[in-house]
């Protein structure tokens, strides 16, 4: 029997919808039954707790008791890496949260385990994300370039932090969000990603997201 749920989409181009939908119809077929659809538009840097489409899912979700919420997926969630974790959190606090693409938590018939894989995940991020702001050297606060900008990047990542890059890669995470999140450069995630040429993809920190450019 399938299951009701919602589905999140969250576009940055016109044909982006119509991609999505074909994805999560395709991905609903056998297991959900989407009761409804809550769409933004070019609201890639808005938090999402910001978002007309995001926010009404909430509203919707807490006043139907729905359980269980489809994204398209994680890195689509919100530009900003901080802001996309803060907001799986509040979901998977709430309900049960799958992914049509790059799903990496596993447990797709288990709710509980699956909420729990989900937490988990979150906790090491928050962990990882409080230490890397603690370990910054003050050496590298003070250097700075001739335009101003602070150099003295971290060379080398722990093996944790290795994986945990190469796991956000594999779920679709942009290197321009990796390089952010871990406050390393293009060419340390390049090292990392050398044995993953399939993860490597398409350099994107120096092109604006499309849409970026009307957000506030």
């Amino acid at each position: 029997m399938k299951k009701d749920a919602v589905a999140y989409l969250n576009t940055r181009n016109k044909e982006d919808y119509a991609t999505q939908k074909a994805e999560f119809d395709d991905f609903c077929k056998y297991r959900f039954r989407v009761v409804e659809i809550f769409h933004d538009h070019r609201a890639y840097a808005t938090p999402p707790e910001k978002r007309k489409g995001f926010s009404g899912m909430l509203e919707y979700c807490a006043a139907n008791n729905c359980r269980d919420i489809i994204i398209y997926d994680l890195a689509g969630l919100a530009k900003d890496p901080d802001a996309g974790l803060a907001a799986l959190k509040s979901l998977n606090e709430q309900c049960t949260v799958y992914c049509v693409h790059n799903d990496f938590f596993g447990f797709p018939n288990d709710p509980e385990q699956r909420r729990a894989a989900i937490a988990d995940f979150i906790e090491y991020m928050e962990h990882y994300r409080e230490n890397a702001r603690k370990i910054v050297p003050a050496a590298s606060k003070k250097a700075k370039k001739d335009r101003g900008r602070p150099i003295g990047r971290p060379k080398a990542l722990t093996e944790g932090q290795v994986q945990a890059l190469i796991t956000l890669r594999e779920a679709g995470t942009s290197i321009s969000q990796i390089c952010r999140m871990f406050d390393v450069s293009r060419s340390t995630v390049s090292k990392v990603l050398a044995d993953y040429p399939e993860l490597k993809g398409e350099w994107k920190g120096a092109r604006q997201e499309p849409g970026d450019e009307q957000q506030a």
